[in-house]
């Protein structure tokens, strides 16, 4: 009996593996939905569009891109999730929407089981800002402005749980800065907050707001990625300052969980070529975006190993993680 159990088991594996294989073979043959897990306009949006265009050249079919923000990226990110595994509808992701917001409150989706990397396609570069006719001319002149005013100086981020809120509750939990977050639905809402002077501060990507920078319309005081910026080479990183950490994420490409191999390898391909493709880098580095490919299953691990990290921060923060 269990013999026989056993290789009902196996032909039905071998059945999956050949529909797999076949529906790889003939794949694409129609328009792929994209779907952009942040507002139109945001450093994500034009990423993702930039190498959309290039990845529909290689896979000869359109990704027709939707943009579906909101919740810290996981509206988006949960309707890749609720998709059939067929490789027609895969959408872009935030590092935060797998590794910390799933900590942080329940998500309609199992992060690790419904959703799988394609591959991570650029590195996101954030920084501090402030409207460009704030009287903070330097980061030093803003957090003890927060210290002679506790309770009263916000700060904008994408979300509860992204990185652009816990970087910034972090470096105030190690300042000792008294200030509120006001989380957004995506950098565009977040950025025009700022400007319209909701908000004192923000945490976003420089990318997303390089116009209004070379503008002068909003100020950046600290550079909260790893390395100093080129579209504002002269303001310091946080380890600059002294702090022993700083601002990591990642947007990747994602597919249904159960997503063929083969589809899956098809896929990463295309978007392997995007990331290194002449025309796609140069139209970034307008917008000091920079593209950087890695594969699914190496991202799939980073996310593992951040995911553990964050875990053991949130409490520091003093963010609840979900029962």
């Amino acid at each position: 009996m269990r013999t026989k159990i056993w290789a009902a088991l196996l032909c039905l594996a071998l059945v999956g593996v050949l529909a797999g294989g076949a529906l790889a073979k003939g794949y694409p043959n129609k328009p792929i939905k994209f779907i952009i897990n942040f507002s139109a306009g945001g450093t994500t949006d034009v990423a993702a569009r930039l190498m959309a265009a290039k990845a529909t050249e290689t896979l000869k079919q359109a990704l027709v891109c939707m943009n579906r923000p909101g919740a810290g990226g996981t509206l988006g990110v949960s309707e890749v999730a609720r998709a059939k595994p067929n490789g027609y509808l895969i959408g872009t992701c935030n590092m935060p929407a797998v590794a910390i917001i799933p900590l942080i409150r329940e998500v309609p989706y199992k992060p690790y089981k419904d959703l799988v990397q394609v591959c991570a396609v650029m590195p996101y570069e954030y920084a501090l800002m402030v409207r460009g006719d704030a009287p903070w001319k330097t980061w030093e002149d803003f957090a003890a402005y927060v210290k002679k005013n506790p309770g009263k100086v916000t700060y904008g981020s994408v979300g509860t749980g992204t990185t652009n809120h816990l970087i910034t509750a972090r470096i105030g939990k190690e300042m000792g800065l008294d200030w509120k977050h006001v989380p957004f639905q995506g950098g565009v809402k977040e950025t025009a907050a700022l400007l319209g002077g909701h908000v004192d501060m923000i945490n976003n990507t420089t990318a997303s707001v390089a116009s209004s920078i070379r503008a002068g319309k909003i100020r950046v005081l600290l550079v909260t990625s790893e390395d100093r910026l080129s579209l504002c080479p002269e303001v310091p990183t946080m380890k600059e300052k002294g702090f022993k950490f700083s601002q990591i994420s990642y947007m990747s490409i994602v597919a249904p969980g159960g997503t063929p191999q083969a589809v899956l390898d098809k896929l990463s391909a295309a978007f392997k070529l995007a990331t290194a493709d002449k025309g796609v880098l140069e139209a970034c580095a307008k917008l000091d975006l920079h593209p950087k490919f890695m594969p699914g299953k190496q991202y799939q691990a980073l996310l593992q190993q951040l995911s553990a990290e964050w875990g053991k921060l949130l409490p520091e923060l003093g963010v609840k993680a979900k029962k």
